[in-house]
């Protein structure tokens, strides 16, 4: 029992000696670490930038849809048999692009039959006219081939348009986004057979409230976001602002056209124009997230030439969630913390990272 009961006292007297040793290395290395610079993990990783004087702006973006500036959707006058349809879904057609023809079987006899009937009369017009000319009719003849050539004109006419009825084409120059008709259907004065739209330019239609009514004019330029597009802005301008509330509204309705498309720009796309309602020139800004809230107090995270950290109460004004306006405080040329800042504090150690 007593040999057993010492070999446990040196079994403790090892691990004592064991853990004094560890403890001696480690306060060398630690030593070893120190001398040559390595950061300790206390250390905090920051990013730094400089304080400047910039053009501070605070946005407010109006939502709305790309829609196309010229759109048609075409009804027939008269109801009837599609014969053909000459054009497809996503055609680019041209002012007077035939689009599709309705049976004119019936018309048609009536039309050939008011034509013949107004060449007869004004062939018989002119002769009369030389006749009356020569003195070889009288006057009375003159008048009534006269009146015989107006009424045969104004029947043809009327034929006429009444043809032209049965032959659709298009009022602008645009592309074919719609059909609903197709050869043998009948087409009906109900729905509209084809729809055309000029996507050569868009606008957006939306409003504004009454806060930023009299911040925008006719004719202002503005920038349009189409994010699914790109997240560079595209060149708008303001082309139609009403003066007063639209019904049953507290807002103004306003257009934006886009000064130019491209091909990946649809219509239907949602869109978001930027409108400027505050620019303030030649201010103090610095990054927004570098302003912090320390003890209730509004506070900038700033590195000395000594390069400690000193927390530096500020004074901020327009805020437009890119910039902050910084009005007192710290001043142009300071360097401030914009990465890390929220786990600083003045007796923190810091880490300079690009």
């Amino acid at each position: 029992m007593k040999l057993k009961s010492m070999s446990k006292k040196k079994k403790i007297v090892l691990i004592v000696i064991i853990l004094i040793i560890a403890f001696a290395v480690f306060r060398i290395v630690s030593g070893k670490m120190d001398d040559t610079g390595v950061t300790a993990s206390d250390v905090i990783n920051i990013k730094v930038a400089t304080a400047e004087l910039t053009t501070l702006e605070s946005t407010s973006p109006l939502t709305g849809r790309l829609e196309p500036v010229e759109e048609v959707s075409l009804i027939p006058k008269i109801a009837g048999e599609v014969t053909k349809v000459y054009v497809s879904l996503g055609d680019k057609v041209s002012n007077g692009t035939v689009l599709f023809e309705l049976d004119k079987t019936q018309v048609a006899t009536t039309y050939n039959q008011a034509k013949v009937s107004y060449d007869d009369a004004r062939v018989a017009l002119e002769r009369m006219t030389t006749l009356y000319n020569e003195g070889a009719i009288s006057l009375q003849q003159y008048e009534q081939a006269k009146t015989q050539f107006s009424i045969a004109k104004e029947v043809y006419t009327a034929a006429s348009d009444g043809i032209n009825n049965y032959v659709v084409t298009s009022p602008i120059d645009g592309y074919v986004t719609s059909i609903n008709v197709s050869e043998g259907t009948i087409a009906s004065q109900a729905v509209a057979a084809v729809t055309i739209a000029n996507i050569d330019k868009l606008e957006i239609e939306t409003s504004v409230s009454e806060n930023m009514i009299n911040k925008v004019n006719l004719g202002d330029k503005v920038n349009v976001l189409v994010s699914s597009v790109s997240d560079t802005p595209l060149s708008g301008t303001i082309t139609a602002l009403s003066p007063a509330p639209a019904t049953g509204s507290l807002t103004y309705p306003m257009k934006v056209t886009l000064d130019s498309v491209s091909k990946d720009v649809k219509p239907g796309m949602f869109a978001e124009v930027i409108i400027t309602s505050e620019k303030t020139e030649n201010v103090l800004a610095i990054p927004s997230n570098a302003v912090l809230i320390k003890s209730g107090k509004t506070v900038v995270a700033t590195i000395d030439k000594e390069n400690k950290v000193v927390m530096k109460e500020v004074v901020v004004g327009v805020d437009n969630g890119d910039l902050a306006e910084i009005k007192s405080g710290i001043a142009a040329g300071e360097t401030i913390v914009v990465e890390g800042q929220y786990y600083l504090e003045e007796t923190s150690k810091i880490n300079i990272i690009e």
